[in-house]
């Protein structure tokens, strides 16, 4: 009995955090589909469907299939998504060299300032022999160049 009453409060305690969710995603994941109303029920039984779901519920929010919304975080590196997605070839010839145009225009897509992209593109030339940019997929150089921009020490000098 005193298991079962554990569970309902947790439920309740998790289902009540989900309701008072600011932005929108409250329960996102498969049982929003199901559940559709914004009231504090249907999000309380999303809440309860979607951790029966765990794993699928993760691997679905993780993919973007799950009806989440995109947070501000994720969408800053858009414009420099779009960039390098649009000329993924010629930015890795500059990133091999160190230099070039498309190279200055990828960091200015991350709001980096006209001093620290020749110190970024430099950084950015070593990465790329040392094999940080092996990857034939646009979004895992972005991942990467803004690991590196977050952990150099011109972090500031970037948006």
């Amino acid at each position: 009995m005193r298991l079962a009453s554990m569970f309902v409060a947790a439920s309740l305690w998790f289902g009540a955090g989900q309701a008072m969710a600011m932005d929108g995603s409250s329960g996102c994941g498969p049982a929003w589909y199901v559940f559709k109303e914004n009231s504090i029920l249907s999000s309380f039984a999303r809440a309860i469907t979607d951790a029966t779901l765990f794993p699928v519920t993760t691997i679905g929010m993780t993919f973007g299939t799950s009806n989440c919304s995109k947070h501000s975080l994720v969408q800053n590196d858009q414009p420099s998504l779009e960039f390098a997605s649009k000329s993924f070839d010629i930015l890795r010839q500059d990133m091999a060299k160190g230099s070039g145009e498309h190279l200055t225009a990828y960091l200015a897509s991350f709001g980096c300032n006209e001093l620290v992209r020749p110190v970024l593109a430099e950084k950015m030339q070593q990465a790329y022999k040392e094999g940080l940019y092996r990857s034939e997929s646009p979004v895992d150089y972005v991942e990467s160049t803004r690991l590196l921009i977050n952990f150099s020490n011109n972090r500031g000098m970037c948006s």
